[in-house]
């Protein structure tokens, strides 16, 4: 199914408002959103600007996000903004934008902290809020407009006799961070950082605004309302990166204004449209049941699009960051892009071609593409030490036959070619056509991190060797990258054979076998059932058990009878088969420290992914169904309004380290 961009859905809404009325409720596509409420919990509100610890919401990959407010003195707004940057992430306000409501009849403010809170919820792509107060009904509505906006949407229906009122906004910073407000077009501004600012700017002309170092108040004119008469407002509240976007934001502001009703029709359509697409997804060879787990595989795309990030300073093409909760993952790395451009690609195409454009804007003339680099790359770097694991060439044909667009494939093809053949020439210590992970700058480290499985048990004793000027690799052979090779190999093959280069189609599958019956040879060890690591020195085997020994079952390496041994092996409850099961090393071996090592015992849900993909390709059906029910069931959090997590304790099912992880989301939603 070809997915239809936002700006189509804009479009596609302006025309449909034309023709006739829409009501924001109304479900076009059959699944409705409202069915989905506060699957994540956002109901909290920071107590500083450095306040980590809440979720949030964004969409269309803006760089600043909104939370439900928990306290009642903040009802009338949302919590935020919270903008991210590269370890400078920050909350500017408890609440930028809230309602101010003179009653001028009676000469005092409606306090709306006093009145009924009838809603205060998160749906799929808008926050929603609803107060009973004083015989006026107050309904508060945000999404977001574009990469840089939300759009903010206030109605106040007079449900008793006439009275007259002065409206407007209030809202203060957080003292103490630098923040200062500023009077803006039709609005304030705030200045964060540079050249970026927070704006906010509201639909209705105001008398003045009062403003100092840390707060505002916005007043409008006054107006009278008859019973069942209705006031309406919209505010923009835009984070923009650069000079130039300061310049036309009040332009756009002014836009989004006019078309607040069309903007809100599409925010519907579109993701209602997202909805409809996971649950077409779910068949024959889904691992999870989405009508058992529907809010799981909801929560799952919710965190890959609230880490979804537009294209801003060094990062070209958009994608989606690992976790916008965590300051260090504000940029994009390798291994996490590959995964998350195959998860999102059923529901936005062109986020995943860009995510996987982004990576390859930083492919050197060599070939390489770099580990990770950032928004801010002139400050925090970008590591060429090291690239990660070749899943490109899964995630590249992955994502075309998501979108069946040929020209991407033309696009990516030479790159792909350039990269994969870059492994042989820097990371094959003997030539021998078995590949090494390693480094740029001589560092053991740096070779680990390029696994993606930075302190994995199996790297303990490795030793760094120069191969050439500037590539490095470690005397091991590695089984887990060498199964995406030959993986890698037959999906060069696929794109070949889809762009008319059939004799390169051949030479890359028989390059496959080839690869593969190296690694049969050396790799496997019959009595443990297992496949492991190979020494360069001796060709011993490195025998620590770890999710590389199952690479070969999800990349179709092993032949039946090795598949049997892998699955034994995986389903033994002293190994592999824990409470959360998939745990990064044995339970047997003696250095497994889930509380401490990061690669050695927790569950990433990626590898256990892989594992199940591998058992149900070679026909343990049953088997991998019952794995991943139990790895979702024992998971903390999974199946509750708690966000995910980048990994698990295997023994206690308890989250571990950063949380609404994109990587572990894309694996779940894979999962269905």
């Amino acid at each position: 199914m070809k997915i239809v961009s936002h700006i189509s859905f804009i479009i596609l809404s302006c025309l449909m408002v034309l023709q006739s009325c829409t009501v924001e409720k109304e479900v076009k596509s059959g699944v409705d959103r409202y069915s989905y409420k506060n699957i994540l919990n956002l109901k909290s509100e920071p107590d500083s600007a450095n306040d980590y610890s809440i979720s949030s919401f964004s969409d269309l990959g803006a760089w600043h996000s909104f939370a439900l407010p928990k306290d009642k003195n903040l009802m009338g707004g949302f919590a935020g903004p919270f903008v991210m940057r590269q370890q400078q992430s920050v909350w500017i306000s408890p609440s930028l934008v809230q309602l101010r409501l003179m009653d001028i009849s009676k000469n005092k403010p409606v306090d709306l902290s006093e009145g009924e809170v009838l809603e205060n919820d998160f749906y799929p792509g808008i926050l929603k809020q609803t107060i009973k107060v004083e015989n006026l009904i107050v309904k508060l509505s945000l999404i977001y407009a574009d990469n840089r906006s939300a759009l903010l949407k206030a109605t106040i229906e007079n449900t008793g006799g006439e009275r007259k009122f002065q409206f407007g906004w209030k809202g203060n910073v957080f003292e103490g961070n630098g923040f200062m407000l500023e009077r803006d077009a039709n609005g304030i501004a705030v200045h964060v950082a540079k050249d970026e600012y927070v704006h906010v700017h509201f639909s209705n002309k105001g008398e003045h605004i009062v403003t100092d170092n840390d707060h505002y108040e916005y007043y409008s004119n006054t107006k009278s309302l008859d019973k069942g008469q209705v006031w309406e407002s919209s505010a923009v509240i835009s984070f923009t990166l650069s000079e130039d976007e300061n310049a036309k934001m009040a332009k756009q502001a002014v836009s989004h204004i006019q078309k607040t009703d069309s903007l809100f029709a599409a925010n519907q359509d579109r993701w209602e449209h997202y909805l409809t697409v996971l649950h077409q997804e779910n068949g024959k060879q889904a691992l999870l049941d989405i009508k058992q787990y529907d809010h799981l595989a909801v929560k799952s795309l919710l965190t890959l699009m609230h880490n979804w990030r537009s294209a801003a300073g060094g990062i070209y093409h958009q994608g989606i960051v690992p976790s916008y909760a965590s300051v260090y993952f504000q940029g994009l790395w390798a291994w996490d892009s590959w995964k998350h451009a195959v998860a999102i690609a059923p529901f936005e195409g062109e986020l995943a071609k860009d995510q996987i454009r982004a990576m390859y804007d930083y492919q050197n003339e060599e070939g390489m593409i770099a580990d990770c680099f950032f928004r801010d790359s002139e400050i925090e770097g970008i590591n060429w030490r090291n690239t990660k694991a070749p899943l490109s060439g899964w995630s590249i044909y992955k994502v075309f036959e998501a979108t069946q667009d040929t020209e991407f494939l033309k696009e990516m093809y030479p790159k792909l070619l350039k990269y994969h053949e870059w492994w042989y020439q820097n990371r094959d210590h003997n030539s021998n056509g078995l590949c090494e992970y390693g480094s740029t700058d001589g560092t053991r480290i740096a070779a680990a991190w390029e696994s993606g499985m930075d302190n994995a048990v199996r790297f303990d004793s490795a030793v760094i060797m120069e191969n050439t000027v500037g590539a490095y690799s470690i005397n091991q052979e590695s089984i887990d990258l060498n199964a995406y090779l030959y993986s890698e190999k037959l999906y060069i093959a696929e794109i070949a054979n889809v762009l008319g280069e059939n004799e390169v189609a051949e030479k890359f599958k028989k390059e496959a076998e080839a690869l593969k019956q190296l690694m049969h040879q050396t790799m496997y060890d019959q009595a443990d059932g297992f496949y492991y690591d190979i020494v360069l020195e001796n060709q011993a085997q490195v025998k620590v058990q770890g999710p590389e020994g199952w690479a070969p079952l999800y990349n179709n390496v092993a032949t039946d009878e090795q598949a049997k041994g892998i699955v034994k092996v995986i389903l033994d409850s002293n190994k592999f088969n824990t409470l959360m099961p998939f745990p990064t090393l044995s339970a047997a071996d003696p250095k497994f420290n889930p509380e401490k090592g990061y690669w050695r015992g927790p569950v990433w849900l990626d590898q256990a992914y892989f594992a199940m993909k591998g058992m149900q390709q070679y026909g343990f059906e049953s088997e991998a169904r019952m794995m991943a029910e139990k790895l979702v069931n024992s998971a903390e959090g999974l199946t509750t309004d708690e966000p995910i997590r980048e990994n698990y304790h295997p023994l206690t099912g308890k989250g571990l380290n950063a949380s609404h992880f994109s990587w572990s989301a894309a694996h779940l939603l894979m999962m269905f």
